[in-house]
């Protein structure tokens, strides 16, 4: 099976679990304060799985974000254990699923460390 393959399915594995239960019920139990960072581009995606700070945030903020980057880092390592697959492989494989998908004007973080804005043709995200 090729690397490529493979990475497929983990991803496809991924956003199952996720869906049952993880990642896209911690979306929607997101505060307005994090909603509202996230549509400002305070706030974005990284290639880590995990959200992360375009710009300099409040405390506040910052609390509310690490505690969802906590409960997301929970749902990869139970995702991972039930696929026999490791936790960054999980959250890898989340990140590319879910950046590739991010709708016009929102903000995301790649390998490189550079924040981008995502346009209206989508995004497209190396090794995914």
């Amino acid at each position: 099976m090729t690397m490529t393959k493979t990475r497929k399915i983990i991803a496809a594995i991924a956003l199952a679990g996720a869906m049952a239960g993880g990642v896209a019920t911690m979306a929607q139990a997101q505060n307005a304060a994090v909603q509202q960072a996230v549509s400002q581009g305070v706030v974005g995606e990284t290639m880590s799985g995990y959200l992360g700070f375009a710009q300099s945030p409040s405390a506040e903020l910052r609390a509310q974000v690490d505690a969802i980057n906590l409960a997301r880092r929970s749902a990869y390592t139970r995702l991972a254990e039930e696929r026999g697959v490791t936790r960054q492989q999980v959250a890898t494989e989340t990140a590319c699923s879910v950046i590739s998908g991010l709708a016009a004007g929102r903000v995301y973080q790649l390998q490189d460390g550079v924040w981008r804005t995502a346009g209206a043709g989508g995004v497209s995200v190396p090794g995914c």
